[in-house]
């Protein structure tokens, strides 16, 4: 009878739901699939929004760049183009991922060259290529950022001369 007790009352407390209505400072909108011409046949790219935060870049010991996601009051890009290596392979996935960051009071933004820096843009590639591999600011391009109540709209386009890239273009819109 006691065993019986126990398991009801067991029972009643694991089907209870908390409710917990504290959001963490730093919200992150799903992944969105990007599936338009921009993105290279050969792999996937996605978008990701994260509210709440700022871009910061630091370096490590060896003096290489690299960002980090905080929170803030920005509004944090993320787009990424993945590709899966040949099957068998240990390091033969690639991919490329761009960062910025947005004032989450801006509403209209367009900047070209080295203004980008004020977005902190920075371009990242991964994969086993030697003096290619790792993140890289960005100051040859145009941003075009517009932001309503329904959805933001990104168009970017830039260059790297230092090393090779698949991703030059980004433009998409990405509804709230």
């Amino acid at each position: 009878m006691k065993r019986y007790l126990f398991l009801v009352a067991l029972t009643f407390i694991l089907s209870c739901k908390s409710s917990n209505n504290s959001l963490a400072s730093t919200e992150t909108k799903p992944e969105i699939e990007i599936n338009q011409v921009l993105c290279p046949t050969d792999g996937n790219c996605k978008i990701q929004l994260h509210y709440n935060s700022s871009l910061i870049l630091k370096k490590d010991t060896i003096d290489k760049l690299y960002p980090v996601i905080e929170d803030g009051n920005h509004i944090v890009v993320e787009y990424a183009f993945s590709r899966k290596g040949p099957e068998g392979t240990a390091d033969g996935d690639y991919s490329e991922t761009i960062y910025f960051e947005i004032d989450e009071k801006v509403d209209v933004l367009n900047l070209e060259g080295d203004k980008l820096a004020d977005v902190n843009l920075i371009f990242g590639k991964e994969c086993f290529c030697r003096d290619e591999a790792g993140y890289y600011k960005v100051n040859e391009g145009n941003l075009s950022f517009q932001k309503s109540k329904d959805e933001i709209s990104i168009d970017l386009s830039f260059e790297l001369n230092e090393i090779s890239h698949r991703i030059s273009r980004i433009k998409k819109t990405v509804k709230l």
